[in-house]
């Protein structure tokens, strides 16, 4: 590994979803691309913490940072850390012991305590923020932390359903499909459960994009509302589906809910 990429180990004993979600918003202030987050969530006992250790002494640039609220494996976690000069961060313990001090008040010391309280609001949040990061082919490193990929030609309600989806507390990225445009390697890459393909019956498609040219305002649409050039992208895009074995949906007047309980169901 290069010494300007980075390797940080998020390491908790519950979900390890808020030391996930600090480290990324740490990360996007630097180059995301040389920055990578491995999460080890529920991490109870010492066994556990020493293969992780073990893990970390493999890596060439690592950092180790955690949310573990029980005393003797935050403690075992930092003694052997400093014995063999692994940087390390704890993420919760400053703020738990300034709240400690300003209450005079001893923390409970729980896990997951304060999750029984917002676990789900908080889950949302991540899975929004995901989905809209990973939004039409955008930060592609991050494709294969979604829970699946939403694959199809330009309005077939993509985006509309990734934010419905992640509302559900899933990460979703999405792709468009056009024939000029060579996909990603990274979509394949990915398993091909993990990638929904949505098509639509092209006179249907041809009525949403005229609608759409007229909520622009543009004079007239060209090849993208005309019925060749529909039937056209259609047809790549199910070569493209069939390619990777995608699960394939067929949106025709169907409302979003629906077409998300379909893919629910498909996933399952």
């Amino acid at each position: 590994m290069s010494e300007n990429e980075l390797t940080v180990f998020a390491i908790s004993d519950f979900t390890g979803k808020t030391a996930e979600t600090i480290l990324n918003s740490v990360a996007i202030q630097f180059d995301n691309d040389r920055i990578t987050i491995k999460k080890f969530s529920d991490v109870s006992d010492i066994d556990k913490l020493a293969a992780i250790i073990d893990e970390a002494m493999q890596v060439d640039n690592i950092l180790l940072a955690y949310t573990i609220v029980l005393p003797e494996l935050s403690a075992y976690l930092e003694n052997e850390a400093n014995r063999l000069d692994l940087p390390v961060i704890d993420i919760l313990g400053p703020m738990i012991n300034s709240f400690s001090q300003a209450l005079d008040q001893q923390p409970q010391l729980e896990v997951g305590l304060s999750y029984n309280i917002d676990y789900e609001i908080f889950e949302k949040i991540s899975c929004i923020d995901f989905s809209l990061r990973c939004d039409d082919g955008r930060n592609l490193n991050k494709l294969k932390e979604a829970d699946f990929v939403l694959i199809g030609v330009s309005r077939t309600s993509k985006t509309p359903l990734s934010i419905y989806l992640s509302q559900q507390n899933y990460n979703i990225a999405t792709i468009s499909l056009s024939p000029e445009v060579i996909p990603p390697k990274e979509l394949y890459e990915l398993p091909s459960e993990k990638i929904i393909g949505l098509t639509i019956e092209p006179e249907y498609l041809q009525k949403i994009r005229e609608n759409r040219i007229k909520l622009m305002a543009f004079n007239q649409g060209g090849d993208y509302v005309s019925r060749e050039r529909i039937e056209e992208e259609l047809e790549y895009a199910k070569e493209i589906m069939n390619k990777i074995d995608a699960r394939i949906i067929n949106i025709t007047n169907k409302a979003i809910e629906d077409i998300a309980g379909e893919i629910l169901n498909k996933i399952k």
